[in-house]
């Protein structure tokens, strides 16, 4: 690669990342990056979300996008009651677009193909048949704490039956 090259390629790259944060920016989804406390204890990785610092779920159905470089993982985390939160894997399991949270219709939604998931992840409609990935989530002194499983183990899924499968139990240790 000569130089010329190099540096039309290097512009170009630029300009795909600037327009790439343009567009995300004004799509008004809440992000963080995952707290510097997070650590693993007990074969998960913990990630604490302090409710007086994510303003998008101090009310239920609040949801809030995070996301956690450290190891490459995007979850939604939504307020599902005064003391109960679910997290799930934001990307679809069809295409990998990212679903969105439904307070009305207490339901994720993928914009893309218009698949659906019950607040457990399980798929109610569309083209996706496989659950979002879900996971285990404590409310406790006005701190909701995430668990993820070390690398290589799969998160929580709900297994899709006819009843109405209860939401994962996130008041322990209150």
């Amino acid at each position: 690669m000569n130089r010329r090259e190099f540096i039309e390629k290097a512009c170009l790259g630029s300009i795909g990342i600037v327009v790439g944060a343009s567009i995300l920016s004004t799509l008004d989804i809440p992000t963080i990056k995952a707290s510097p406390r997070a650590g693993v204890f007990h074969g998960n990785r913990e990630i604490p979300l302090r409710i007086e610092d994510t303003p998008e779920l101090k009310e239920v159905g609040g949801a809030y996008h995070l996301t956690i470089d450290e190891i490459d993982k995007d979850l939604l985390v939504v307020r599902t009651g005064e003391n109960t939160f679910v997290a799930v894997d934001i990307k679809c399991t069809h295409k990998g677009c990212e679903v969105k949270y439904e307070d009305k219709r207490n339901i994720f939604v993928c914009p893309c193909h218009d698949s659906n998931f019950d607040i457990n992840g399980v798929p109610k409609g569309g083209p996706a048949k496989r659950p979002l990935g879900v996971y285990k989530t404590i409310f406790k002194d006005g701190e909701v704490t995430i668990h993820i499983p070390e690398e290589g183990e799969a998160p929580q899924m709900t297994q899709d039956t006819t009843k109405n499968a209860i939401p994962i139990d996130t008041t322990k240790g209150k």
